[in-house]
């Protein structure tokens, strides 16, 4: 995501985030944005194009690992489990529908 030529947010979606759960995919990864745009709701709209992306290759469902507790749930994200990283850590694991009749929050 630009404003004006200048990165200011970004998100991936991924095969695989280094979680145990090597049996779901895609995630979405390295949602991002710089602290000067927060508050304008540019995370949900990276969101909603890593769901388009992930529908567009045939995805009904798409997952995410996080720290954060309560900002993936106002957006539909469904918490499923926890999953282990290959260093150790766990992360909480989160699932959505992608499909666009379901819109985020």
């Amino acid at each position: 995501m630009e404003d004006s030529g200048e990165i200011i947010g970004c998100a991936g979606l991924i095969s695989n985030d280094f979680i145990s759960r090597m049996d779901l995919l895609p995630w979405i990864c390295a949602l991002y944005i710089d602290n000067s745009y927060r508050g304008r709701s540019l995370g949900k709209e990276l969101l909603l194009l890593a769901k388009a992306d992930a529908e567009k290759a045939g995805f009904n469902i798409v997952f995410l690992c996080t720290d954060h507790i309560g900002y993936y749930e106002k957006y539909g994200f469904t918490y499923i489990s926890d999953g282990y990283h290959p260093w150790g850590s766990s992360s909480r694991i989160y699932e959505s529908n992608n499909l666009n009749n379901h819109p985020l929050g």
